[in-house]
């Protein structure tokens, strides 16, 4: 019996977060648990394209994957800290209370944000889907445990290998383990299979672009990955990711100029992005050795 919601699913992991919108909205589901994370992709989707006004009116949804999606605009947005604390406990509560898949998707990320590695790692474990077990790959990647990363990714093997979110799991695993050009082949192959809109030049989503633009620097090609990035910053002008992986590109190809425009733009668009931080700290740290020298 095909899965009903696997293009939805495809298109949502490999980031053509339109498309995956537009999908849910015109999909019937069979059933009332298909509905339910019919309807909670939805909302992850506008979460991830800042339609805040859509996830304020999710708060008080019947389904749990949309009540998780608007408290988790509020954790990720508000510079309120009471309120971002409160927002994450309220998640990891309804996720555990509800054992809904996409409530504890979104409760393991906001436990990784936080630095709670092994409490994201359980949470996703929690789930045997091959999307919770893929986003067990990205946490274990994040806390830097490839080898466990990659034999999670052996686990996954054989279920459904042709899907978007064991594929993009795969690239990463190969991005982590140095094996730059099949991660770019498999960043090629899904723009092609999965194109952000129908009829495009099979460029990919931003997060494809970005995926191949990180490929092509650890393949020394910084000239093409320049071509990639640059096209993701077209299309998205503010993604911290994009503009982050020009910096380091522009620092490898010597240019100070373009470098500092997307630095600036950076730190505009995501003052405390890491990157941004520790750039800053080590600004700081010569400037009070040059004074301490003169003093």
């Amino acid at each position: 019996m095909d899965d009903e919601l696997q293009e939805v699913r495809d298109n949502f992991f490999c980031g053509n977060l339109q498309k995956a919108l537009q999908l849910c909205e015109s999909t019937k589901s069979s059933n009332d648990i298909t509905q339910s994370e019919c309807d909670a992709t939805l909302a992850r989707a506008c979460l991830s394209l800042g339609l805040f006004d859509r996830l304020k009116a999710m708060q008080n949804s019947e389904c749990p994957g949309q009540k998780a999606a608007a408290m988790m605009a509020i954790l990720t947005k508000s510079k309120n800290e009471t309120q971002r604390t409160a927002a994450k406990d309220r998640l990891v509560t309804l996720a555990k209370e509800t054992q809904d898949m996409s409530c504890s998707a979104l409760a393991a990320n906001a436990m990784a944000f936080a630095g709670d590695w092994n409490d994201a790692c359980q949470m996703a474990q929690n789930h045997p889907t091959l999307e919770m077990q893929a986003l067990r790959v990205f946490i274990l990647l994040l806390c830097n445990n490839a080898n466990m990363a990659e034999k999670q990714l052996h686990e996954m093997a054989g279920n459904n290998d042709d899907s978007s979110s064991f594929r993009m799991a795969q690239a990463a695993v190969h991005l982590a383990t140095g094996n730059p050009e099949e991660a770019y082949l498999t960043y090629c192959d899904l723009s092609t299979q999965f194109p952000a809109v129908d009829g495009d030049d099979g460029s990919g989503s931003v997060l494809l672009q970005t995926g191949k633009g990180v490929a092509n620097m650890q393949r020394g090609m910084y000239t093409e990955a320049v071509e990639d990035l640059v096209r993701a910053n077209t299309a998205a002008p503010n993604d911290p990711d994009v503009l982050v992986n020009l910096c380091c590109c522009m620092t490898h190809l010597k240019k100070k100029e373009e470098f500092g425009t997307y630095y600036a733009k950076l730190e505009a668009v995501c003052p405390a992005h890491p990157y941004v931080v520790k750039t800053q700290g080590i600004t700081t740290a010569f400037t009070r050795f040059k004074a301490s020298m003169s003093a």
